[in-house]
């Protein structure tokens, strides 16, 4: 396996560089590059096995979605809404697993304009086949955590996310305000 050089790359660059910028703090810094970088990683390990299965993580979550949502199934806006990554593709994504026959769309009998996506048998059993492996290959990646410490990592994302979701409003328009009076 090639050696991966991006973890010290970034550390050293952010180290060096950043103390430049007003604002600057190496922690945050350090843990946002982090978050991105593992994110990065966790894609790379996965993205080969969802490729043999002719799945993408967003397809692979819809088809979840679906599975384990209401019999009826659920309307395009409500998937865009729960997914875990982009919704702007959500037409292209139901389009895609509809050709594969794993979804169907239904129009809704109370209001025509409403579209729902069902995931078929064949999804059904994609899944069956798929999930297992997919849980015991999260189960090995993650196995130099222990318990604890994956409750403790547990914790700290979602506060990191409640941070982040608590101050998005006032960065974008601190941003917005930045770049008008750069102009």
């Amino acid at each position: 396996m090639k050696e991966d050089r991006r973890e010290e790359y970034y550390h050293t660059r952010v180290k060096e560089s950043g103390p430049q910028y007003a604002g600057f703090d190496l922690p945050s810094a350090e843990i946002l590059l982090s978050l991105r970088y593992t994110e990065d990683v966790l894609h790379q390990a996965c993205s080969p096995i969802l490729a043999q299965y002719g799945l993408s993580k967003s397809s692979v979550n819809v088809l979840m979605l679906l599975r384990h949502g209401p019999a009826e199934g659920m309307q395009l806006h409500d998937l865009g809404d729960l997914l875990l990554v982009s919704r702007a593709n959500i037409t292209g994504l139901i389009d895609h697993l509809e050709q594969k026959e794993y979804v169907t769309r239904v129009v809704d009998p109370s209001d025509r304009r409403a579209r729902f996506a069902r995931i078929t048998t064949k999804g059904m059993e994609l899944l069956d086949t798929f999930m297992p492996l997919h849980y015991k290959n999260v189960k090995s990646m993650l196995q130099g955590l222990s318990e604890s410490e994956k409750r403790m990592l547990l914790s700290l994302l979602k506060k990191t996310r409640e941070s982040i979701a608590a101050h998005a409003d006032s960065l974008e328009q601190a941003a917005v305000a930045e770049f008008t009076n750069a102009e």
